[in-house]
């Protein structure tokens, strides 16, 4: 199988590198032979593993000496900006623009590369250095996934290998030359053996049997063609499916151990899904936090070491990646909420009737906010307590809503606030909706925005991401704080006309007894919850929003600022409005966007890392 570079066995160095010599690589089953019988042996093999993987596991000593060799090699620095762990997205690990570039680099740079890895060959007897070596090669005539190759009849030397072969089969020569190292230390070694280049890529070297010496694979030219031409196979065979681009897979932590289970993965293009075909296992958090050791007993390397190796030499494996996601953000809270403000309503001065003013450094009043200035048809925008920042004056210009509707009382926007909305275009009605607490004034912003509503929901006042994922549903949210429904809440939900009340969140932030005391009161409840904030906000965006296919949005779910004016922007597009951790999204909620036609990232890189971006999937 090849890719793994395994050392989970934790000899010391110098033991595995005395084993070195009889490294055996080990990439995959299916010789170029075979393409008239493309799937056929492929199928009753992965049936008897379980669609594991087409190649072959390596034994301890192997992928042992295998990561020796690069570690040697000193190929796992750290120095390459790109070689960097914390930049690894499963789902993303090399695209496509650059994995099936088969010109990204000449013979003349491979060479010089070559040349720079070892400084002198120090082997007296056995095959030089890979970067003076030379073999003889066989032309081969074009099929369906390599074009054709020409042999000049005399030996050719490994640069001129890698190179046409990389042509032809139209597979990065970096990526071929990363796997020369991956399995034998090829790149680095100034005494290799002939077994090391008789199984240089480890191609046909299936789990069944091992590397077969007699089915004419063995050899550089062979397996470095081999090599290339099985990934190029991978990446247009319709045999290889169950990873499926654009979609969520499962993939194995371990080879040996069932119950390390398996990670989620957005697959993101052929690329990384002919990795995963060629090593279906993917590293955890150990095995990427202890780069360039061992991480813990479900962790494997191959992967990871893969990775390393080749952001280290090429550059960034992802450049050219087509966005799963967009993002709208700005250089602050305030300028987000403009730039959220815009893709809600792109169209300057259209007759906009409302646009709700909040408080940016605070959340309760603004958090029932949201679903109302949806459902009145404008925007929610951001202010401080003393003043209007500038570039929201702006865009209240630009917007010309009819009335302006200030979202709580003196104590989060001040007098000197409404005096400057006030004189947005020349003069502005401006309204403030507030009474005096957080659980009134969202009583009194429902009671304004919603004549009537059948369903309702209720959350917690205490805290912000339950109350701004239901906001997202264009419904009113009540905010509540106690053990039981007070009068003011009980009569809010009458004079709504509300049957049907959802409770957003668990019992920990919205009690048992309150629940009760709503169903004694005469309503439907309904609670919705899971078991943190995250799982809580895909519950309530899968009950709000069981078939919704055009837009879903992501936000932040530790801190507010864009997600308040996000949820209302998911309202009117009727979107759902999911809250995700900083550098991840779970499972479900990756399933969820991923049936979108649009998923966009509410805020800069500092609240949602590029890796949502990748929809990384959380552990």
């Amino acid at each position: 199988m090849g890719l793994r570079g395994k050392s989970r066995w934790g000899r010391a160095l110098t033991t595995v590198l005395v084993s070195i010599t009889a490294v055996a690589g080990g990439l995959v089953a299916v010789a170029p032979a075979a393409v008239a019988d493309d799937g056929d042996r492929a199928a009753a093999y992965y049936a008897s593993v379980a669609k594991a993987t087409e190649g072959r596991v390596a034994t301890p000593e192997q992928e042992n000496a295998n990561t020796a060799a690069a570690l040697a090699g000193g190929l796992h620095s750290l120095a390459a900006s790109d070689a960097d762990p914390s930049k690894f997205v499963a789902g993303n690990l090399v695209s496509d623009a650059v994995f099936f570039n088969g010109s990204a680099w000449s013979q003349t740079t491979i060479q010089n590369f070559l040349n720079g890895k070892v400084a002198t060959c120090k082997a007296t007897t056995g095959p030089a250095c890979l970067k003076t070596y030379t073999v003889a090669t066989t032309t081969k005539p074009a099929n369906a996934q390599c074009g054709a190759y020409t042999s000049p009849g005399v030996p050719e030397n490994a640069a001129s290998i890698v190179s046409k072969v990389a042509v032809a089969c139209g597979i990065n020569p970096v990526v071929l030359l990363v796997m020369m190292q991956k399995e034998q230390g090829l790149v680095t070694s100034s005494a290799p053996t002939q077994r090391m280049y008789d199984f240089a890529t480890g191609w046909n070297c299936p789990d069944s049997t091992g590397c077969d010496s007699s089915t004419g694979s063995t050899g550089l030219f062979n397996q470095v063609y081999g090599a290339a031409w099985q990934f190029k196979r991978y990446g247009v065979s319709s045999s290889f499916n169950w990873y499926p681009v654009r979609a969520m897979s499962g993939i194995l932590y371990s080879s040996t151990n069932a119950s390390c289970g398996k990670k989620q993965v957005v697959i993101q293009n052929k690329a990384t899904a002919a990795l995963y075909y060629y090593t279906p296992y993917t590293p955890n958090a150990a095995s990427l936090a202890n780069y360039p050791g061992e991480g813990d007993g479900c962790s494997e390397y191959g992967i990871r070491n893969f990775w390393m190796m080749l952001n280290s030499w090429y550059g960034s494996s992802t450049a050219g990646s087509p966005a799963l996601t967009s993002r709208i953000s700005g250089s602050e809270r305030f300028a987000t909420a403009i730039a959220i403000s815009q893709a809600a309503y792109p169209t300057p001065g259209t007759g906009i009737p409302v646009a709700f003013i909040a408080n940016g450094l605070t959340f309760p009043d603004a958090l029932a906010a949201a679903p109302a200035a949806a459902a009145m048809g404008g925007p929610l925008l951001l202010t401080t307590t003393t003043s209007v920042p500038a570039n929201i004056l702006t865009e209240l210009t630009r917007l010309k809503p009819a009335r302006i509707i200030v979202a709580g009382g003196v104590g989060v926007a001040n007098d000197n606030v409404v005096k400057q909305l006030a004189a947005v275009n020349g003069g502005t009605p401006v309204e403030r909706l507030s009474d005096t607490n957080r659980e009134g004034t969202s009583r009194v912003i429902a009671a304004r925005a919603f004549p009537t509503a059948p369903i309702a929901y209720v959350a917690s006042s205490l805290d912000f991401p339950d109350a701004l994922s239901a906001g997202a549903a264009k419904r009113p949210v009540i905010l509540v704080n106690g053990a039981t429904p007070d009068s003011g809440t009980l009569a809010t939900l009458r004079a709504l006309k509300v049957t049907t009340v959802k409770i957003a969140g668990g019992t920990g932030v919205v009690s048992a007894s309150f629940e009760a005391g709503l169903k004694s009161a005469g309503f439907s409840v309904l609670r919705v919850s899971g078991a943190d904030r995250y799982q809580t906000s895909l519950a309530v965006s899968k009950d709000a929003f069981p078939s919704a296919t055009g837009t879903t949005l992501l936000a932040s779910g530790s801190t507010f600022p864009d997600a308040l004016a996000g949820a209302a922007y998911a309202g009117k597009a009727g979107a759902p409005l999911l809250v995700v951790r900083v550098g991840c999204v779970l499972p479900g909620a990756a399933n969820l966007a991923l049936r979108s036609a649009s998923i966009r990232l509410l805020g800069g890189t500092g609240a949602l890392g590029t890796t949502v971006g990748d929809l990384a999937v959380c552990p």
